[in-house]
């Protein structure tokens, strides 16, 4: 079995360590959301120091990117692992994905509440705009209950909510959150080119 190795990739004065990450820091761009590579490291339950890809200001939650490849293997185990740390010890939010932004294969671990109480959450997510704001807003497709998203739970627990939402027993639906701006950023995002010296111009999609 051939061993993969990743590219590094230079784009928007960053140094991506892979063009898949690099790819996502365009459609982040496309979506005008703020990122911020690689930042501090946190210190896991056990001990580790981990270094997630991103941290989303907007969405509160680090951001992990693996290939699809890894699926069902020990490297998606820990990945999975480390990203939802955050979850269990109660400390952070993070959201992985699994290929480009066009495969729209992410989960979040974060906090939850709703009528029957709180605790830890898991499930998938999409990326989309917001039908009333046209905001950049997260959308927990499976989920039909109406909920609160958090971080953690603490006395500043209001201060750490998720801009999120569920499909609230039919109000909304995938397509109102993922629309043809979203196709055309993610679109954007897998056809960026980085060979020969050639650098993807960071731009918004209309």
């Amino acid at each position: 079995m051939s061993q993969f190795t990743a590219i590094q990739t230079e784009y928007n004065g960053y140094l991506f360590r892979s063009r898949l990450e690099a790819r996502w820091a365009v459609f982040f761009d496309a979506m005008g959301i703020e990122y911020e590579y690689e930042p501090e490291g946190i210190v896991l339950s056990d001990g580790t120091l981990y270094l997630p890809d991103f941290y989303l200001p907007d969405f509160k939650c680090y951001f992990e990117v693996k290939r699809k490849s890894v699926k069902g293997t020990e490297e998606e185990k820990i990945a999975m692992a480390k990203i939802s740390n955050g979850q269990w010890t109660d400390s952070w939010a993070g959201i992985i994905c699994f290929g480009d932004p066009m495969d729209d294969d992410m989960y979040i671990f974060c906090q939850e509440t709703d009528d029957g109480g709180g605790g830890g959450y898991e499930d998938n997510v999409t990326i989309g705009f917001h039908p009333d704001t046209y905001e950049p807003f997260l959308f927990a497709y499976n989920d039909r209950r109406e909920r609160s998203f958090f971080t953690h739970f603490g006395e500043d627990m209001e201060d750490e909510m998720i801009p999120m939402l569920t499909t609230e027993y039919g109000t909304y639906k995938y397509k109102n959150f993922v629309n043809g701006r979203v196709f055309r950023a993610r679109k954007l995002a897998r056809q960026a080119r980085f060979e020969h010296g050639e650098t993807p111009r960071a731009r918004r999609v209309r």
